[in-house]
C-alpha cells in the first residue's frame, strides 16, 4: 500500500491518541490472543462472560463480523480521529459515517470471509442499515465499558509517552527518521510511504489532508492503515514499551531499593512502567494524592522521575537515574 505525501501533507502530520482505534484493535487482539496481552485477555474474557447485557450475544457477533481476526476490518469503524476526542465523540463519528460506506464494507466482509456467522450477521445489518448502524454503535459502547475503559488510563499513558518521545525525535532528527522508526513494514519514499501489506486502497483520499499517526498497543506486532476517502490517511503502530504494558511492579520491605529510597518512593518508582498522573498513582498504590505528590516532587528533584504535561494533566515517568536504579536492583 502506498500513501502519497506531498510537501503540504508533511506540514500536516500530527500524532493522536485514540480510544476508538485502541478499542477496535483490541477486538482483533481478543480473537488472536497474542501472549503479550495475556493478562488483559484473561481479565476481559472474564468480564465479557459475566456481563448480564441481554444483547450480549448479538454484540459479540457484530464485533466479530466487522473486525475479523486477520485481513480486512470495516473502514467505517475508524473514521478520522478528532483531536483530543473522547470515546463518546468517536462513537458519534462512527454513527455519522455515510451508510453507503457501511453497505460497501459489510458486503465486502460478507464476501471476504463467508463463514455462516459472518454472513448471517452481515445480512442482519444490511437488511436495515438505519437500525444496523445503531446496533454496531451499541456493541462498541458495551464492549468499551467492559474491555477498555477500565484500562484506558494505562493505555493512554503509554500512547502519550510514545508521542512525547517521537516529537522530541522530530525536533532532533526530522520527520523522515521518525517515519522510518514506526515499523519495519513502513518505508518512506520520495513520494510518501510504502507500507508492506497484501492490499491497497481502491479510493485513496486526495493528497493535501496530511497524515495522522496513532500509537496503538493492541495492533502489535502489525500496523493498521486507513487510506480511503473521505478520511484523512491514518497509520497506527505499536508504541515503545508495549511489552511492559501489563507488568505490575511492587516493592517489598526488605528490597534494597526500599531501604535506600524508602518503601513508598520505591513503590512509586516501580509503578512508573508507563507515565502516570498523581491520581493514577494514588489509586494504584492506595495512597493519598497529596502523599504521592510530595514524594514525586522529591523524586523529580533527585532525578528519579520526570514530568510530562499534556493539556491540563501532568504525567510522571521514570527518569534515567530511576531506570538505572531499578535495573541494578
Amino acid at each position: 500500500m502506498h500513501i502519497t505525501l506531498t510537501s503540504e501533507d508533511l506540514t500536516r502530520i500530527r500524532f493522536e491518541s485514540s480510544p476508538l482505534w485502541e478499542t477496535v484493535a483490541s477486538i482483533r487482539a481478543l480473537q488472536r490472543r497474542p501472549a503479550i496481552h495475556r493478562p488483559w485477555i484473561e481479565a476481559t474474557r472474564t468480564a465479557l462472560a459475566a456481563s448480564e447485557e441481554p444483547h450480549k450475544t448479538r454484540h459479540l457477533d457484530i464485533l466479530a463480523t466487522v473486525v475479523r481476526p486477520h485481513g480486512y476490518m470495516a473502514d467505517a469503524l475508524t473514521p478520522t480521529p478528532s483531536r483530543h476526542g473522547s470515546f463518546e465523540d468517536s462513537l458519534a463519528d462512527v454513527a455519522a459515517v455515510d451508510p453507503g460506506m457501511w453497505r460497501d464494507n459489510l458486503e465486502y466482509l460478507r464476501r471476504f470471509d463467508p463463514v455462516p456467522r459472518v454472513v448471517q450477521t452481515a445480512d442482519l445489518l444490511l437488511g436495515d442499515l438505519d437500525a444496523g448502524i445503531p446496533m454496531i454503535v451499541s456493541a462498541l459502547s458495551w464492549y468499551w465499558d467492559l474491555a477498555i475503559r477500565p484500562w484506558w488510563p494505562r493505555l493512554r499513558s503509554l500512547q502519550l509517552e510514545d508521542i512525547d518521545w517521537r516529537l522530541a525525535q522530530i525536533s532532533q532528527h526530522g520527520v523522515h527518521e521518525v517515519l522510518k522508526s514506526l515499523h519495519p513494514s513502513v518505508v518512506p519514499t520520495a513520494t510518501g510511504l510504502d507500507i508492506i501489506r497484501d492490499c491497497d486502497a481502491d479510493e485513496p483520499p486526495e493528497p493535501g489532508s496530511g497524515l495522522i499517526l496513532v500509537p496503538n498497543a493492541f495492533i502489535w506486532p502489525e500496523t493498521l492503515v486507513l487510506n480511503v476517502a473521505p478520511f484523512v490517511p491514518t497509520l497506527t503502530y505499536a508504541p515503545r514499551g508495549v511489552g511492559r504494558l501489563w507488568e505490575t511492579a511492587t516493592s517489598c520491605p526488605d528490597d534494597p531499593l526500599a531501604k535506600l529510597l524508602g518503601r513508598t518512593r520505591a513503590q512509586i518508582l516501580a509503578q512508573l512502567d508507563v507515565p502516570m498522573t498523581t491520581t493514577q498513582l494514588a489509586c494504584a498504590l492506595d495512597l493519598a494524592p497529596a502523599t504521592v505528590s510530595t514524594h514525586l516532587k522529591v523524586m523529580s528533584a533527585g532525578g528519579l522521575a520526570a514530568s510530562l504535561r499534556t493539556g491540563r494533566e501532568v504525567f510522571y515517568r521514570r527518569a534515567d537515574v530511576g531506570e538505572s536504579l531499578l535495573a541494578a536492583r
